[in-house]
């Protein structure tokens, strides 16, 4: 008989029902599960990661950012998930869309479509714009397929003008094999797509998606070469479909690493339209991303050279401090997303980040930087640079990439932060590419944790300004359907 030991303790749903019951998170034979117990529907278990070692790293990550006491109490959470400050904010423009994929989380039908007016967007905008007392000016725009909307353009470039400093859209990238509208979207302020790519093979294209897209998915990255645009290619991915294209997808990107920017692996969840068999044979988990992608591209150490997203939380709350801002922090939970990142060459070769870099000690002395309160703007920077001198020890310049100093990796991570950073005329001449390789774990109703929800830091804007966390939207309550059915109701056409 196997040996289970508790690892924490939070609130969950029923998968059967829907009702909001206890959890565990539990340890047994090197893997991580997540049970929960309905007095209605009896219990039932999920496997979260396949390996337990990343768990217990993303638990430290966790105490670091949120404290020792990081495990919330059940009875500690609140119905209230909106308070929390967004890192991105997603407006849906439009359910239309010119696909009928047979996975699709938003389950786009056909029928009523609607489509939002400038004047609604724009309050939308606003309530990120303006919130307070930390503003959101990341802006991913969405639908359906968002640049169907007959004024998309006029709505990029209202954000642009509104002070959004990232703007992106998710899209299919259809639109985008017109290199006129590709360029007339650089023109208006975009700045990203977050291009929907499931791998190199049209067959995984047929099963995914319903038909054979490969063609025109390369034709949208090469008309954003022609552009200052950048790409983030976005596969979602499930066993047995397409696991072996993580890979081929790198590939791909290093081709085009001056445009592409990154790739953010998308597990497949159970919500919305599944039209492929999802029962526990078709899981992925972001323990299986790591452990896949070493295999496939010899490149990354598991689980040595993957951190969560709220790692970066502990650069950001050093670098604000340096600087007097109050700025927003990406703290969300460690289990909602795992990543590394490279630093790619003139000549395309990529060397993982960890390589010559000690990440964790640079990342917890950065948020060890402090500057007195009372200091002045000179002393301020004097103190600052420092302080950053003090940690470049962190970079180990003899296993680093020819050429690249401690200096020039600052300001190429820079663009973490800001947008603009390398996207001068002569930009690429510059040696700063960079290519991240990340994955999000939206959640569904087998593996939903309360906890996770309100630290959720990507979050929707209804058309009333309130802001709903991606996986209360989309599964748990589906804030979703009935603010669709709202918008229907209000204008569909």
């Amino acid at each position: 008989m196997s040996v289970e030991s508790l690892l924490s303790r939070s609130s969950s749903v029923c998968p059967s029902c829907g009702e909001r019951v206890p959890a565990v998170v539990v340890e047994r034979q090197g893997k991580t599960y997540q049970q929960t117990l309905c007095e209605r529907h009896g219990p039932a278990e999920n496997i979260l990661l396949s390996d337990s070692r990343l768990h217990h790293k993303l638990n430290e990550w966790n105490q670091r950012v949120f404290g020792a006491a990081s495990a919330i109490r059940p009875e500690a959470l609140e119905d209230d998930d909106e308070g929390k400050a967004p890192l991105l904010g997603i407006i849906d423009l439009t359910n239309r869309c010119n696909l009928a994929c047979p996975v699709c989380f938003a389950e786009v039908r056909e029928g009523e479509t609607y489509y939002l007016d400038l004047e609604t967007v724009r309050r939308m905008l606003a309530a990120l714009a303006e919130r307070q007392p930390v503003p959101c000016h990341h802006i991913q725009f969405s639908g359906g397929e968002p640049t169907l909307h007959p004024q998309f353009l006029p709505i990029v470039r209202m954000a642009r003008e509104m002070g959004f400093s990232h703007i992106q859209v998710a899209t299919n990238g259809s639109m985008f094999g017109s290199l006129d509208f590709t360029r007339r979207c650089e023109d208006a302020g975009l700045q990203t797509l977050y291009l929907q790519f499931d791998g190199m093979d049209d067959g995984v294209y047929q099963t995914l998606r319903g038909r054979r897209l490969l063609d025109s998915k390369l034709q949208a990255v090469a008309n954003v070469t022609q552009t200052n645009l950048r790409v983030v290619l976005v596969p979602t991915i499930v066993a047995g479909v397409n696991v072996d294209q993580l890979g081929p997808i790198f590939r791909f990107a290093l081709e085009h690493s001056r445009h592409v920017t990154g790739i953010s692996v998308q597990p497949m969840a159970a919500t919305g339209r599944v039209g492929i068999p999802h029962g526990e044979h078709a899981r992925f988990n972001l323990a299986d991303m790591a452990l896949e992608f070493g295999r496939q591209t010899g490149l990354t150490r598991f689980p040595e050279d993957w951190f969560p997203l709220n790692a970066l939380t502990l650069l950001t709350r050093g670098v604000s401090r340096l600087r007097g801002q109050v700025q927003q922090n990406p703290a969300c939970d460690a289990y909602c997303s795992v990543g590394t990142y490279f630093h790619v060459d003139e000549d395309n070769t990529p060397t993982c980040l960890t390589t010559f870099l000690d990440l964790e000690r640079f990342l917890m002395a950065t948020d060890a930087l402090h500057v007195p309160e009372a200091a002045g703007a000179l002393r301020r920077r004097i103190s600052g640079l420092a302080q950053l001198h003090q940690i470049s020890d962190c970079f180990h310049a003899d296993q680093a990439p020819r050429g690249l100093t401690f200096l020039r990796l600052m300001r190429g991570l820079d663009g973490w932060e800001d947008k603009s950073v390398g996207r001068g005329r002569w930009w690429f001449r510059r040696g700063f590419n960079g290519i991240f390789v990340a994955g999000m774990h939206f959640m569904d109703s087998a593996n939903y944790d309360l906890r996770r929800v309100r630290r959720c830091i990507i979050k929707y804007v209804t058309t009333d300004g309130r802001l709903v966390p991606f996986c209360n939207y989309n599964s748990g309550d589906r804030h979703r359907i009935l603010e669709e059915s709202a918008r229907l109701g209000q204008g569909g056409s």
